[in-house]
């Protein structure tokens, strides 16, 4: 039996060492490819849900647009107003129904403290009625998407009368 000297030893620990760096390396790249098919397969998911998503938003609000055609042309061929104004009605009911079903909430700030998180201030209102920074006036509805906002509440806020005297003039100008 032959012994192995040094330099032999050595040689067969390096190639013994490489083949593990050549293993490695290999299974580096592999996991690597593997990442990026995932990210890849991972984008190409998120552009389906979208496309999907806005697919269950226009079978929502299709047959509103299908209410409001029937509305025009039954107008258009008989000219009452009442009845008109009652499919208008119900298509106003078809149209938040269907906004609801995908998740559309709307608030109102009427007689609430006013919070600028849900509530835009168009103007301010002094009055004696009111407690300071009530909400005393909805000029439209806010919105929200899972408690969060999405179009807040335009409002008039209440402040406290400075003096008797032209307070009643400012209120009225700050509404026009």
């Amino acid at each position: 039996m032959k012994r192995k000297g040094p330099v032999t030893k050595l040689k067969e620990a390096l190639d013994e060492k490489n083949n593990e760096i050549k293993e490695l390396k290999d299974k580096y790249l592999r996991l690597l490819a593997e990442l990026d098919n995932y990210r890849k397969r991972m984008e190409k998911e998120l552009v389906e849900r979208k496309k999907f998503a806005m697919v269950e938003f226009f079978m929502k609000v299709i047959p509103v647009l299908d209410s409001f055609d029937r509305a025009m042309s039954g107008a258009e061929l008989n000219n009452d107003f009442e009845n008109f104004y009652k499919g208008v009605e119900i298509i106003h009911r078809q149209l938040i129904e269907a906004l609801r079903s995908l998740g559309l909430v709307e608030f109102s700030g009427l007689d609430e403290t006013f919070d600028p998180n849900r509530h835009e201030a168009v103007a301010t209102v002094e009055t004696d009625d009111k407690p300071e920074n009530t909400v005393i006036e909805e000029i439209s509805k806010g919105y929200m998407i899972d408690n969060r906002v999405i179009k807040p509440a335009k409002v008039f806020v209440s402040k406290q009368k400075e003096g008797e005297e032209g307070g009643q003039e400012d209120a009225k100008n700050n509404r026009d």
